[in-house]
């Protein structure tokens, strides 16, 4: 059976919208659209097309628009810009699932955005770095469920919150997924999916580098179609053919177990909670029962390349961090945790992610299934500072809908 044009989940009434497109592209205080997507790959992106279509168009030209004006010379500008993404898409073409590529090809298709564009779109975030992560369940939190915060640190001034949307992506023999994102836009930098697997990054800049690879937002988007668990999350990372500096957290709620994963092009280093190597390192904070990155790398060999938080490979030894990155995002969210150890709940969580949150903080997700709360910025407000929307993943998956009988 074809793939559904596009289906609204009408969940609860802060997510009630009007049928029609233009409704999608609001920026709306009662949160973001729900947009349910699937079947083939071309199928999704039509629909996701045709569902945003004005919203992808004002989207898409509002994010390149701001990175061409960012070089300031007349004609130069746009066309330096051009080049800058360009080049990574075309070192990364050959990496990119096929799959995906015909998704956008029928994104295009159904918003009438030419095809470069959105590729363009899709080469930015490898050239990004920031954001902070922590997973925490067990002893750590109040009733022992693994609560998974993520904030999504990137440019507010690029003005991609306007365009938050959350998708529920169902593609044809693989995990279901909820991909909290944006219109136009089909990668994954933070989402959940039916297997309970939750992932977020945070860029880490190093000379490691390339961009002749699988871009991370495809990776990622992989990592939910595909793993299982937290193990088959790191197999996949480990296993594909990497680009620049990530470090992830996956979490995986049913197991109450989740990973930090430390990566460079040709360097992979998995690390579990209260993990005996963090121990050796003076800069780290292990704890019982939580994983939490910024962008600085507890494995030696991957710090040694790092530039992230005042790194400096071009010295020998390993220079200690430092910057806002490491101060407040890492030590930051080491000291909540810390302050709230056995009492953890989504309203703490909620308060570390407010207060690690820089004025670049863009979204915002809270996973403590089956609960998801999601924040994007407003204006100049950071996301961990606004609202906080809920979803039931449960709904949004149709597992108690499948469950009643016919």
């Amino acid at each position: 059976m074809l793939g559904v044009l596009c289906l609204w989940l009408v969940l609860f009434s802060p997510f009630t919208l009007d049928p029609s497109p233009a409704a999608a592209a609001a920026e709306r205080d009662d949160g973001p659209p729900v947009v349910v997507l699937s079947g083939t790959p071309y199928e999704m992106g039509r629909q996701h097309g045709t569902a945003l279509r004005g919203e992808v168009q004002a989207s898409v030209r509002r994010v390149l628009s701001y990175f061409r004006r960012y070089l300031n010379v007349p004609w130069v500008g746009p066309l330096a810009v051009n080049w800058w993404i360009d080049r990574v898409w075309h070192d990364a073409y050959r990496s990119i699932p096929p799959a995906y590529l015909e998704e956008l090809r029928g994104l295009a298709d159904g918003s009438g955005v030419p095809l470069v564009e959105l590729e363009r779109l899709h080469a930015i975030p490898d050239r990004t770095y920031s954001c902070s992560n922590f997973a925490a369940w067990g002893r750590a939190t109040a009733d022992g469920r693994l609560i998974h915060v993520r904030n999504l640190d990137w440019n507010i001034k690029a003005g991609i919150q306007r365009s938050a949307v959350v998708f529920v992506v169902r593609p044809s023999g693989k995990h279901a997924f909820v991909n909290v994102g944006w219109a136009g836009f089909i990668g994954v930098l933070s989402g959940v999916n039916d297997a309970q697997i939750s992932i977020g990054q945070v860029g880490a800049e190093t000379v490691d580098a390339t961009f002749r690879g699988e871009p991370m937002v495809f990776l990622m988007r992989r990592v939910l179609e595909e793993a299982d668990g937290v193990d088959e999350a790191a197999r996949l990372i480990r296993g594909a053919t990497r680009t620049v500096g990530v470090n992830y957290v996956v979490a995986d709620a049913k197991a109450r177990r989740a990973l930090a994963i430390e990566t460079t092009r040709r360097h992979v280093r998995v690390f579990e909670a209260d993990d005996p190597a963090e121990h050796l390192v003076s800069y780290a904070r292990p704890m019982v029962d939580a994983v939490f990155r910024a962008d600085v790398a507890v494995d030696s060999a991957i710090r040694d390349r790092q530039l992230a938080s005042h790194g400096e490979p071009r010295r020998p030894g390993l220079e200690p961090p430092g910057g806002s990155a490491y101060d407040v995002r890492y030590l930051g969210q080491a000291a909540g945790l810390q302050a709230h150890v056995g009492r953890l709940d989504p309203a703490a969580a909620r308060s570390i992610a407010r207060v690690v949150a820089p004025d670049s903080n863009v979204q915002s997700m809270i996973v403590a299934w089956p609960d998801l709360w999601v924040a994007n910025a407003r204006g100049t407000t950071p996301a961990a500072r606004t609202t906080y929307h809920h979803l039931d993943l449960e709904q949004l998956f149709g597992r108690r809908a499948s469950s009643e009988p016919p």
